[in-house]
């Protein structure tokens, strides 16, 4: 869905999960299927949430919502945790929204054929 983005990363055997959905100004932090914080969102600035992990002692991360350069653009998410900062890849929301790998042409002679075959086949 346009306007909905979710992050995902798994970091020091925790689940990490950003929820942002810009239609309804609101952003999210889940750790291991849990929320730990949500804010709404600002229409024109950067989205900051800042959550613990629960280690032993706690760690402090941070997360940076970017506003995005154009509507239909996704905004960058950025995890920090320290002096250590990770950029989260989306992740599909639903099964719709992933993008099925393009299908390689049918060979158009049998040495393309053949040669696709060793390529696989090798040893």
């Amino acid at each position: 869905m346009p306007g909905h983005h979710r992050y995902h990363l798994d970091q020091d055997g925790h689940s990490i999960t950003v929820l942002h959905d810009a239609r309804r100004h609101r952003a999210e932090v889940w750790v291991d299927g849990k929320t730990v914080a949500a804010t709404p969102t600002a229409a024109h600035d950067a989205t900051v949430l800042h959550a613990e992990l629960p280690t032993d002692p706690p760690r402090q991360l941070t997360v940076r919502i970017a506003h995005p350069a154009a509507p239909d653009d996704a905004p960058l998410c950025v995890l920090e945790t320290g002096t250590d900062r990770y950029l989260m890849p989306a992740a599909a929301l639903t099964n719709e929204e992933r993008a099925a790998p393009d299908r390689t042409p049918p060979a158009r002679t049998p040495g393309e054929l053949l040669a696709r075959w060793r390529a696989r086949h090798r040893t």
